[in-house]
């Protein structure tokens, strides 16, 4: 037994002494570009899946390297990667040597993450990416537009053409029926309210969009619908540089809602009459008996004078858009910063409206030894001139030709017909005045220090204090009054919100093959909001707009309110990263919030996400199709508090009583209180490929994902019995399933000096309702149906027209040929509310989205086209079918007529204003596709500048933005058209960028 033991153990030496005779070790240096050594550079051999940090002199060494060839990677944050061959001998030590570049920290290496950042490689969540150039290259006063298209899962839908205008956006859909679907927004590190009309898009630097829960959790609550984290131009090391960039351009309408002319209003009235045997003349002929007993005096007489205004003439213009920036950076090795200044001027191509912005933004940090500070600050300054609004649009849509807007001593004529109804909307262009004034400053302050090596503690102070004012006046010759009063209102809001963040981060290697990097927080956020508002009547005199409501002689109503809220959080995350390859993230963060009841405040929200990357591993080495491949898989749970900061408590209302002859004030119950009101749950699972093929030729990310949202906050109908009409309960569950393909491709690379390059984005989503109220129950009523999209359209359905071979059966409805003819659902023979189905998916709701982008270069010359289309949809719109007695005039429409039998809209009738079942032809498919952006810009050459002796940089181009919608919606844009009627525009516009 003994000498058996002897045996193996020599064996097992042998053995180990051969393995150690068949490797060898690679060692080497790390050096900057100036020679200095790297500390901390990450060198690993993908072959072997052995890897080595270096030392504080730049040195490395692996051991136990497998005989034979290998490709050895070194690289570090903020460093350019850099490859080498090397080849090891049994037993014998190779050399491999590296010198890194610094690269700017640009989204292709380092990703922001929430509280810290990540090289793209290490990422395990599913984060899209969109960089300073592409924020860039559209022109427009809100920075959501610049993100339209350009990542998978994020919808981001115009909501209307004013200027200033906010979009709705959304990221992999909605998940709830009442409370907040809007993302978190992060600018800096700073959570802040109130969307981004007050940031500069010129001031950006980098957008990350963190969509699954694995990247989201890091932010809790809050990030429940995604976080969309923005990063400022900072300071960087190097000389000072001076940056200008402005453009101009020009607005035109793309497309009117066409409305009927002179003689096709007249065509329109006399068919209205005859539907009702009040056009006296013979057959289908024309006239003037039949004209005069259809017109009043005053349209007759402009209709036989040949008068035929063209109102939206009277009301549009060519609007205008200017913007500049200036930007100043630089710094030394230990101190850098960053200032800008901003000025954006929009005048909309409505009359009355427009939009000014003025900014300006610092950021400095400072290092000393282990010390780090800095702080961050924007202010903005903004006025958004309304007018009327879409009212203006819709009252052109009404007024008939045969008036004219002025008088014969060229002023404006109020009432341009005898119809008492209508008003010159020019009247509202100078007496209806809608301004909001809004002033924002926020920024936040840090101070850290590295406590032990890898051990940094940091505490962060932010604040963010917003100021509106919105004033409305409309004068005595407005339309509301007609020359009788007038009447003003002052609205403010006032917005004070803080945030204090204290941040351990420990991030160190652990031997060759270990790192880890562990995050703690403790944070505390409040935020209070106050809003006062006067409304008054009969001003004494009308150029004092909003601004003196003393003076006026009635006081309609004044209100005021407070609302505060605060949030307590604990959070802790795990980075680990197993030779390189093999990742692991876990998040675990607990919020408090003071908008739910007491017993429900607080909730923990765990994640967790792997990462492997395949690409690196020694089976992947002899293929040449995938240069990187890597699987991502999370899950994660995320909350949802987004009701009124009291919802829980209940409230009082007050009412009038009545004591005798003597009215007096009193408080009711206003809201039922819900002590059990706890938080809205997501569970989500995404699952994740990124891939890179054909040496990067071919790259980009593919993920799946599904999410489960329980405990919906939604409203309990409640028999008025109870003395209450609705609760808000935790009641009801919902489903997102989806997909995202995000993909760049390097098309020509040099052939003939010609760079070519297409990205690819596209995304579908299938939301749905699992349960309401506890049960599988639909609620018809708020549009909700169990196994159907949030808030599908849910209305009669459209046939056709009643034609006249069919009147007999349409008498068994009450309906005549040239009626519309709907869908008898239920089959009763009667036409009424339980006919109605779902039609489609709401406008909200696209079934898919997606973009197409080329960029040329040629030399000095650069051309980029930006396709985006937003599919499966349906729209509703007020504009179809309209008032159809011939009174006023409308948007033209193909309507019925015997002559003219068609199955698009109804007969007009003199004798009702709306058609019979006019809902029914209300719904169209928005889908469609538009050109987003087209750009030719020339960068001038560095030899020419230097000759003309001006500046370090130049790039001048020209761009055109929105110049082509492609669709089968009628109205003028399937985006904001939805109760909507002010057109969308086309720009033109020419610009340069100046480096000095």
């Amino acid at each position: 037994m003994k000498r058996l033991v002897l045996l193996l153990l020599a064996g097992l030496f042998t053995a180990s002494q051969a393995a150690a005779q068949s490797t060898g070790q690679v060692t080497g240096v790390v050096t900057d570009a100036a020679g200095a050594p790297l500390d901390g550079a990450a060198v690993t051999l993908g072959t072997a899946g052995l890897g080595a940090l270096t030392d504080a002199q730049g040195r490395f060494t692996i051991t136990n390297v497998p005989a034979g060839t290998h490709q050895v990677r070194a690289g570090r944050i903020g460093y350019s990667e850099q490859t080498a061959t090397v080849t090891v001998t049994a037993g014998q030590t190779a050399t491999a040597n590296f010198t890194l570049s610094q690269s700017a920290i640009d989204l292709e290496g380092i990703v922001a993450v929430g509280y810290g950042t990540q090289l793209r490689r290490d990422v395990t969540g599913a984060v899209g990416s969109v960089n300073q150039e592409q924020v860039r290259e559209i022109a427009t006063t809100n920075v959501a537009e610049t993100l339209k298209g350009r990542v998978p899962g994020l919808d981001i839908r115009t909501d209307g053409y004013l200027p200033g205008e906010t979009p709705v956006i959304r990221i992999r859909a909605a998940r709830s029926l009442s409370a907040s679907n809007d993302p978190l927004i992060v600018v800096d590190g700073f959570p802040i309210a109130g969307g981004l009309n007050d940031i500069n898009p010129n001031s950006i630097e980098s957008i990350e969009v963190l969509k699954d829960a694995s990247a989201t959790a890091i932010y809790g609550s809050r990030a429940a619908n995604g976080v969309i984290l923005i990063t400022t131009n900072s300071g960087r090391e190097g000389p000072t540089r001076v940056t200008y960039d402005t453009r101009f351009g020009v607005q035109g309408i793309r497309k009117h809602v066409e409305v009927f002319d002179a003689e096709e209003f007249a065509d329109f009235k006399r068919w209205a009459a005859r539907r009702v045997n009040k056009y006296p003349c013979e057959g289908y002929t024309v006239c003037d008996e039949g004209d005069e007993a259809i017109f009043n005096a005053d349209e007759l007489a402009g209709y036989r004078a040949g008068v035929d205004t063209d109102w939206k003439d009277i009301i549009s213009r060519t609007g205008q858009l200017m913007d500049h920036q200036l930007t100043v950076t630089g710094g030394s090795a230990s101190t850098q910063f960053a200032i800008g200044g901003n000025y954006l001027q929009e005048k909309g191509v409505t009359l009355g409206t427009g939009f000014v912005r003025r900014g300006a933004n610092v950021s400095l940090n400072h290092t000393a030894g282990r010390l780090r500070a800095g702080i961050s600050a924007n202010i903005s300054n903004s006025n958004q001139d309304n007018g009327r609004g879409a009212g203006l649009w819709s009252e052109v849509a009404q007024l008939v030709p045969y008036g004219s807007p002025y008088n014969e001593d060229g002023t404006i004529r109020p009432q341009p017909t005898t119809d008492a109804q209508r008003w010159n909307p020019l009247a509202d262009v100078q007496h209806w005045k809608d301004s909001n004034l809004r002033t924002r400053t926020f920024g936040n302050a840090f101070i850290g220090y590295e406590l032990l090596d890898g051990l940094t503690l940091q505490t962060t102070f932010g604040a963010d204090l917003t100021h509106r004012r919105d004033g409305t006046f409309r004068g005595s010759n407005s339309s509301p009054f007609r020359g009788n009063n007038n009447d003003a209102t002052l609205w403010r809001n006032d917005i004070f919100s803080w945030i204090s963040t204290t941040q351990a981060t420990y991030d160190r290697q652990i031997g060759d093959i270990h790192r880890i990097n562990l995050t703690g927080i403790y944070e505390v956020s409040q935020q209070k909001e106050s809003t006062s508002e006067g409304r008054v009547q009969n001003l004494p005199y009308e150029h004092q707009l909003w601004y003196n409501l003393g003076t006026a002689g009635t006081v309609t109503g004044v209100s005021s309110s407070l609302r505060e809220e605060a949030l307590l959080s604990f959070m802790a995350r795990l980075n680990y990263t197993l030779l390189d390859r093999y990742y692991l993230t876990l998040t675990g963060r607990q919020d408090c919030s003071s908008r739910l009841a007491p017993g429900n405040k607080c909730s923990f929200f765990p994640s967790g996400a792997v990462k492997w990357r395949v690409s690196d591993e020694a089976f992947m080495l002899n293929q040449g199709l995938f240069t990187e491949l890597s699987l991502r898989a999370s899950y994660g749970l995320t909350g949802n508090s987004a009701i009124s900061p009291y919802q829980t408590q209940g409230s009082l209302s007050r009412t009038v009583y009545s004591f005798g002859d003597v009215g007096a004030y009193g408080y009711r119950p206003g809201a039922l209180a819900n002590p059990e009101l706890g938080w809205e749950k997501t569970a989500q699972f995404d699952l994740g490929i990124d891939l890179g093929m054909f040496d990067n030729r071919v790259s980009g990310t593919i993920d799946l994902y599904q999410q489960h949202t329980t405990d919906l906050l939604m409203d309990r109908q409640l028999p008025w019995t109870s003395g209450f009409g609705e609760i808000t309960e935790n009641v009801g569950e919902t489903q997102n399933r989806g997909i995202e393909v995000a993909l760049s491709t390097i098309n020509l690379d040099g052939w003939n000096g010609i760079r070519w390059t297409t990205d690819v984005s596209w995304s579908m989503n299938k939301n749905e309702i699992v349960s309401l109220y506890g049960g599988k129950e639909d609620d018809p009523g708020s549009g909700w149906f169990i196994g159907k999209p949030i808030n599908v359209l849910y209305n009669l359905k459209k046939l056709g027209i009643w034609q006249l071979d069919e009147a007999e059966e349409a008498a068994r409805y009450s309906r005549q040929p040239g009626d519309i003819k709907v869908l008898d659902a239920d089959g009763d023979g009667d036409i009424d509310g339980n006919d109605r189905v779902i039609l489609g998916r709401h406008t909200n709701f696209p079934l898919w989205t997606g973009s197409l982008t080329n960029r040329i270069d040629v030399g000095a010359f650069d051309f980029s086209v930006l396709a985006y289309a937003r599919w499966g949809y349906t729209i509703r719109t007020d504009v179809w079918p309209g008032q159809m007695s011939g009174r006023y005039n409308q948007p033209k429409l193909d309507y019925w007529t015997p002559e003219n039998p068609t199955n698009a809209f109804p007969s007009p009738n003199r004798d009702s204003e709306g058609a019979i079942d006019a809902e029914a032809v209300r719904y169209f498919d928005g889908s469609h596709w538009r050109i987003r952006n087209i750009t030719l810009g020339y960068t001038v050459p560095q030899s020419l500048l230097e000759r003309i002796g001006g500046g370090t940089a130049l790039r001048i181009y020209a761009q055109a933005q929105d110049p082509w919608v492609f669709t089968d919606f009628p109205g003028v844009d399937p985006e904001g058209a939805e109760g909507n009627t002010v057109p969308s525009y086309r720009s033109l516009l020419i610009g340069a960028s100046v480096g000095f």
